[in-house]
This record gives structure tokens, C-alpha cells and sequence, in this order.
């Protein structure tokens, strides 16, 4: 059985993801008159093959859980995404296991992995978990992104530096787009963690504290972690320009583990502004998240 939460979460990520759509985008006539954006219930079921009372219940968060054969066939009928499609799976309680209480039970990484990120001497790089808590670092981040080790509790966190560290703001080029994609990331993620308190402090958190986050947040969309590139306008060094990528990685307790490691641009730079950064900086104490 379905959580009341996890019910609520289905019917918003239907709800918007339908109105999101036009008949043409379907192969149907548009008609004469809609009252409301985007398909019809009754226009979803039938692309999907069931009945429209059943599809109704499930955007009224009414206690009905679909199997894996109709949650696809639902993914075709409204056009999902592979990302939308194993987000709304896992929703549903498919395909990845869910947490009830996500508290962690590790706080740092392993010797080893702190390690591989100081070997990466000019390239930040740092280890995050699953609700995007920075877990572990190197030098080269710091320069960047600032003092982490005086960061305490949750403000250690990467979601907390994109959205409440001013710094970061101002910092990052074309902010809105990668602020937008850092909420689909989490929202991906969050599908495991519905109504799970340690997550829920994060989310509301966020949703108190900035007007952006909460309506980013409540448009349900979902994204993998993947690579790109990132632009900052350091206030010492000026314009740095790197390509990063995200690998996932298990810790030693076996817990899903990202690590985000940004590349110098090969055609700028970047590189020496990095070299000269870590020439003039002290060095943390404390590189990992003791």
C-alpha cells in the first residue's frame, strides 16, 4: 500500500504533466471547446488503455497503486521523458528501494575516496549524498565554493549553497538554469525519501527560505545527474570556466554516493587562476566533513 504522501506526489506529477500537453501533441483533434489546459483525463486513459474512473482516482490521490505494465503505458500516452518514466516508477514503488527514515549513518568518506579527491589537485571535486550533503572535499573546491569546513549541519549542504549562499549567486553564471536543474536533480532523488523527516528538513527548509525553490519545486520536474559546463565570475580571479561531470559511487556502508568533479576548460585559463588561487590560500584544517 501507498503512503497518503506518496499517493499526493502521483496526482501532482500527473496532474501537471498532462496539462502540460496539447491534443496535437497526442494525434488528437483539439475540438471546439476546452475549459481547462492540456489533455483531458478521459483523452489519458484512453492513449493509456484504461478506464477514465481508474485514471481519475489516481490524480485524486485515491488509495489504487498501478502495476509496472500501466505505469509505462501511462508514460507513453503523456510523452514522458526515460528520467520521467523511472522517476514516476519509482514513485510508485518500483524499481528502487525507498527509505522511511534517511538519517545518515555515515558523515564522511572513507580515507580512500578523500584520497582520489586530493590527487585531483586542480580540479574541485567533493562527494555528496543522496539529499546533496557535501560529504568530503578538496582544496581546489574551497578556492571556488569557499571555507566548507566552517559550514555546520545542513548549510553544508550543495542545494543550501545554490539557493541561501548569496555568494554562490552572484558567482555563478547563468544562475536561474542551473539553480532549476539542481531541483529536478533532487527531485529525481526524492521519489526514494517520500515523507521521510531527514529529507523533509531540507525540502522545507528551502521552501521557507526562498520563493524560487518552492516554485521550481512544485512544477515536478525530474532530471539525471549527468555533465555540462559552468561558468564563475570568482571575485580574485575572475571568469573560470569549467566542464563537470557526476559519477556515482557507493561509500563504504554501501550508500549512493555522487561525486562532482570540475574540469579546468582546456581552451582558458582556468587552470592557472586555480594554480594561483591555492598558491595564496590556507589550507583547510579539515578537508573532509569531520
Amino acid at each position: 500500500m501507498l503512503s497518503d504522501d506518496r499517493r499526493r506526489e502521483i496526482a501532482a506529477f500527473l496532474r501537471i504533466r498532462r496539462m502540460r500537453l496539447q491534443p496535437e501533441d497526442v494525434g488528437l483533434p483539439r475540438g471546439m471547446r476546452r475549459r481547462t489546459p492540456g489533455l483531458r483525463r478521459e483523452e489519458v486513459a484512453a492513449l493509456a488503455n484504461v478506464s477514465t474512473e481508474w485514471y481519475t482516482w489516481l490524480e485524486q490521490a485515491r488509495d489504487v497503486r498501478p502495476s509496472p505494465d500501466t505505469i509505462r503505458r501511462i508514460c507513453a500516452a503523456l510523452r514522458l521523458e526515460p528520467a520521467e518514466c523511472q522517476h514516476l516508477l519509482a514513485l510508485c514503488g518500483y524499481g528502487t528501494e525507498t527509505v522511511q527514515n534517511g538519517a545518515p549513518d555515515e558523515t564522511v568518506i572513507s580515507p580512500q575516496l578523500q584520497l582520489l579527491l586530493n590527487r585531483l589537485a586542480y580540479c574541485p571535486a567533493w562527494f555528496l549524498g543522496e539529499r546533496w550533503d557535501i560529504l568530503g572535499w578538496n582544496r581546489a573546491a574551497t578556492v571556488v565554493h569557499g571555507d566548507l569546513a566552517a559550514m555546520k549541519g545542513i548549510e553544508r549542504n550543495g542545494l543550501h549553497q545554490i539557493f541561501l549562499n548569496p555568494r554562490m549567486r552572484e558567482m555563478l553564471v547563468d544562475w536561474e538554469r542551473h539553480a532549476r536543474d539542481a531541483v529536478a536533480k533532487l527531485r529525481m532523488v526524492h521519489s526514494r525519501y517520500i515523507g521521510d523527516p531527514w529529507f523533509n528538513e531540507l525540502i522545507d527548509l528551502l521552501k521557507a527560505r526562498s520563493p524560487e525553490f518552492a516554485a521550481w519545486w512544485d512544477e515536478h520536474n525530474v532530471r539525471l545527474p549527468g555533465s555540462g559546463v559552468k561558468v564563475y565570475i570568482h571575485p580574485e580571479a575572475g571568469g573560470l570556466t569549467f566542464h563537470y561531470a557526476t559519477l556515482e559511487v557507493k561509500s563504504e556502508l554501501g550508500k549512493p554516493l555522487q561525486m562532482v568533479t570540475y574540469m579546468p576548460a582546456p581552451e582558458t585559463d582556468t587552470e592557472e587562476k586555480i594554480q594561483a588561487l591555492l598558491s595564496t590560500s590556507v589550507p583547510s584544517p579539515a578537508v573532509s566533513a569531520a
